[in-house]
């Protein structure tokens, strides 16, 4: 026994030794190979001197040492192995002292390469070499052992990588097919923080119907269905994690408050702005500078007036508080005009003339005054107000329109302040008008379904209301849609009336228009949330398109074939066939694993990945090509001076 653990040793020994001499043995042979070529044509073939390759050299030195040498094909064939795999982890360390020692990246990078995948460079030199040795002891000549040992190395790397972009490249194609499965499985993660099946990923007619059928199969048709309900449950809650995140509470009522705020703190703050714009005229124009108000009693004229021919009709159509207005409009006029001509002067009583209300006028404060509660009242104003809102938009144009004509008169200054504060009074009127329909309702339910109404036609409305309102009164609209797109229909809901349903969330999404997404969740203020809801719209889409199970979990199709199943195992066992039992027990085995199968989240991102070669390739490629065997070996005249030499060495000993 020890003499025969003497023997390994020996051989172990002789496999390193050849192999750590193997790298400069390649350069070293490269050098006297074209040197006894030179020889042999000068002196002839076996005659004089000739230089040995390091390898045989080395293999005589053992031999006279007494290390131990191979003695029969099985050793000669693992001594050839254990050489390769010395050899290829030689290069690997020749690879990682030119990487650390060199400057240049060309040559960083060589070393790199030499030094890559040790372990897989060490079983390629093996197989390798294994397989040029089993060929040798076979009788193969140089060029088969070459071919062999080529092979031989490159069967640990190629192999695998033929195998694996075989696999892939049958279940979802070629790079386009990896791409969109790799989108598939980011659109199901960011949407719900699931995976899909590896029919939803590939988006494979084949694989799609193979999930349907193993959806209707005993042994695949649980697991399918449970994937299909996972995948729903997770997208319902990611749905109601972004709704509580805008809003905890979002829902119709709550919205059509938040509507109701929101609107309301746009008013106050186009009334503090208007304010502000309008207090720069006071600089340029002195509060009892005298206005003339016109366009004022022209407005008012027309909305008093009454029916001709019919004064008693028109009492019933006329508002009281305009008329009431008017009235005191003039009374004011007459009561300026007396002033500027006080009672008992020359003028008065020798000129008893009526007053001329064109001419009259009333102090700039006053009609800014005026001009001010028209417009808060014009805000206030609601479906159940005395006087709509049309009427007092009339009037505050008017009397717009009697202090322009006075800040014109002031100066340039006077009139830019003037029309910086009517364009801001003017636009933000128009939004108001826009809007009024909306939040004009009894109810905030009302106020929140008026606001969504039309979401499939555009997004003018919405985006309207959504940029006159703070951001947190924004968030709790884009809740509220966003709780409501899933909801399932009446017939599938629950008893608390929240159940899920995908089918419904999609629908809901695709008839709502773009603009209004991008008005509803663009606007909240929360990072990247249309896009959230649309890689949620990508999943839902892809589970309709996909199996059908994912689309419908329960169906009729699934229970006739189990039933067919169970009748065809009772025949099976009922005529003692012992093949059809056999088949019928093995069917829900099968099923089982490749349902399991294409639901593997594993499974699924491998046919995403992309086949790489393995980085022990090129390395082993290059060893493999450099052990091929010249003419089989040493040269014929070469070998017998060699053996000549061996055999007088042993005489003379």
């Amino acid at each position: 026994m020890l003499g025969e653990l003497g023997h390994q040793a020996g051989l172990a020994a002789r496999a390193v030794v050849q192999g750590a001499a193997a790298l400069p043995g390649m350069v070293s042979d490269a050098i006297t190979g074209p040197v006894n070529a030179g020889l042999d044509a000068v002196a002839g073939e076996g005659n004089g001197f000739r230089f040995q390759k390091v390898a045989s050299a080395l293999g005589n030195i053992m031999d006279q040492t007494g290390v131990a040498k191979p003695e029969n094909a099985t050793e000669r064939v693992v001594q050839d192995a254990a050489t390769g795999a010395a050899t290829a982890l030689t290069g690997v360390g020749a690879g990682q002292a030119l990487a650390q020692a060199a400057a240049g990246p060309i040559t960083k990078a060589l070393g790199s390469m030499m030094a890559a995948a040790p372990g897989m460079q060490a079983v390629s030199g093996a197989t390798g070499a294994g397989a040029s040795g089993i060929t040798r002891e076979a009788g193969g000549g140089a060029v088969a052992q070459g071919v062999a040992g080529i092979a031989g190395a490159l069967a640990p790397t190629a192999v695998p990588f033929a195998a694996q972009a075989g696999v892939r490249g049958a279940l979802r194609g070629g790079e386009a097919g990896r791409q969109r499965v790799a989108d598939n499985i980011a659109t199901f993660e960011e949407a719900a923080g699931t995976t899909p099946t590896l029919g939803q990923a590939t988006q494979s007619r084949a694989l799609q119907g193979a999930e349907t059928g193993l959806s209707n199969v005993v042994g695949g048709s649980g697991i399918m269905v449970r994937r299909g309900e996972q995948q729903a449950e997770a997208l319902a809650k990611s749905v109601q994690d972004l709704t509580d995140r805008l809003a905890p509470t979002a829902s119709g009522a709550d919205a059509g408050e938040a509507i109701a705020r929101g609107v309301a703190t746009f008013r106050d703050n186009v009334r503090e702005t208007q304010q502000r714009l309008y207090n720069n005229l006071d600089r340029y124009i002195a509060p009892d500078a005298p206005i003339t108000v016109s366009n004022t009693r022209a407005a008012l004229q027309e909305l008093n007036a009454g029916i001709d021919g019919a004064e008693n009709l028109s009492a019933w159509f006329r508002n009281a508080k305009l008329n009431g207005l008017e009235k005191s409009l003039i009374a004011d006029l007459e009561a300026a005009a007396e002033r500027q001509a006080p009672a008992g002067s020359r003028s008065s009583v020798m000129n008893p003339a009526p007053v001329n209300l064109d001419d009259a006028s009333l102090p700039y404060e006053s009609i800014k005054k005026m001009r001010t509660l028209v417009g808060r009242e014009m805000s206030d104003a609601n479906f159940t107000s005395e006087i709509n809102r049309d009427k007092w938009s009339k009037l505050y144009a008017a009397l717009s329109e009697d202090l322009g004509v006075t800040a014109k008169a002031a100066g340039p200054q006077a009139e830019q302040a003037w029309t910086r504060a009517n364009t801001f009074t003017r636009l933000a009127s128009e939004r108001m008008d826009q809007i009024s329909a909306i939040v004009n309702k009894d109810a905030p339910e009302k106020i929140f379904k008026a606001a969504t109404t039309g979401l499939a036609d555009g997004g003018t409305q919405i985006n309207r209301l959504m940029k006159s309102m703070p951001v947190e009164n924004r968030r709790e609209v884009a809740a509220a849609v966003l709780q409501r797109l899933g909801r399932a229909k009446p017939g599938q809901q629950n008893e608390l009336g929240d159940a899920f349903s995908s089918e419904t969330f999609l629908t809901n999404l695709a008839n709502m228009s773009q603009p209004a997404r991008r008005a509803l969740f663009n606007t909240s203020g929360f990072p990247n949330l249309e896009q959230k809801i649309t890689m949620m719209g990508r999943m839902a889409s892809n589970r309709r398109e996909g199996s059908k199970v994912f689309a419908n979990p329960s169906g009729t199709a699934r229970q006739g074939a189990m039933i067919g199943w169970a009748a065809g195992l009772g025949t099976a066992l009922a005529t003692g066939n012992a093949g059809a039992v056999s088949a019928a027990l093995a069917a829900p085995v099968v099923a089982r694993s490749i349902a399991k199968a294409t639901t593997s989240p594993s499974v699924v991102r491998f046919a995403a990945g992309s086949t790489r070669a393995n980085e022990a390739l090129v390395p082993s490629a290059v060893a493999a090509a450099a052990r091929v065997p010249v003419s089989g070996g040493e040269r014929p005249g070469l070998r017998r001076m060699q053996e000549s030499r061996q055999a007088r060495l042993r005489a003379e000993n």
